[in-house]
């Protein structure tokens, strides 16, 4: 009877379907990616640097085919013509092909770990380097799809509050659930940016461009990695 209460339990269907999926191992291994990236500064450790190199593989493989997700949702943003906001249909679509070129390029990294493709100076330096500089431009068409959603949330927020108060009574309970809502939808902009800023941080560091503590880079990517895995546990 216990046993079933466990089993049953919602929060355990609930994990058992996050990790039913390719997606939701994915989240999971990046943490202990930069978990082990960053106890491999603090201590030094060998052990952890290379478990930090297995779970970057291994999140090689769960990614194979992934772009064609981009791709489709690029094709998507693209075909909404009657999108009520244009900027961020544009960055949308920006976003989801630097995204699906960033995720193709690193297929090729993969296949020079597992030494199927030799390592040259295209494969071994620019691939890479390439891949990094398509995640940094998807993360920057990210932060002005962020602006600019908080920009038109605050215009609503606005706009609610002062309509608000010139409403019945009856009008005022639905746009009491709108100013919710615009209150919810600049929160979630505002978590976006923060999240597409962190992650700008460990591409820049990685390209050259910024010279940070590796400590503060993998706790960067701790944090980006919970919060991927906050979203993913939502929607489980």
């Amino acid at each position: 009877m216990v046993c079933d209460t466990v089993v049953y339990h919602p929060s355990v269907t609930r994990f058992v379907k996050f990790l039913d999926g390719s997606a939701g191992r994915e989240k999971i291994l990046r943490l202990l990616q930069y978990l082990a990236r960053f106890l491999a500064v603090q201590n030094s450790s060998v052990l952890a640097r290379q478990l930090q190199i297995q779970f970057t593989t291994v999140r090689k493989f769960l990614r194979f085919l992934k772009p064609l997700n981009h791709l489709q949702a690029a094709a998507k943003f693209y075909d909404n013509k009657l999108a009520s906001d244009n900027v961020v249909r544009v960055c949308s679509i920006l976003k989801n092909i630097f995204f699906a070129a960033y995720l193709s390029l690193d297929q090729i990294n993969l296949l020079r770990i597992l030494k199927l493709i030799p390592v040259t100076a295209l494969t071994g330096k620019k691939v890479p380097r390439w891949s990094n500089w398509c995640w940094l431009f998807g993360l920057l068409s990210g932060l002005v799809m962020d602006l600019r959603k908080i920009q038109t949330s605050h215009v609503q927020i606005a706009t609610f509050l002062n309509a608000n108060s010139q409403n019945q009574a009856g009008e005022k309970e639905d746009h009491k659930k709108a100013l919710g809502k615009a209150y919810q939808d600049r929160y979630a902009s505002l978590r976006r940016l923060f999240w597409d800023a962190t992650d700008s941080f460990i591409v820049l560091n990685n390209l050259g461009y910024l010279s940070s503590n590796e400590e503060y880079v993998a706790l960067s990517g701790v944090v980006t990695s919970i919060l991927g895995m906050q979203d993913m546990w939502k929607a489980a």
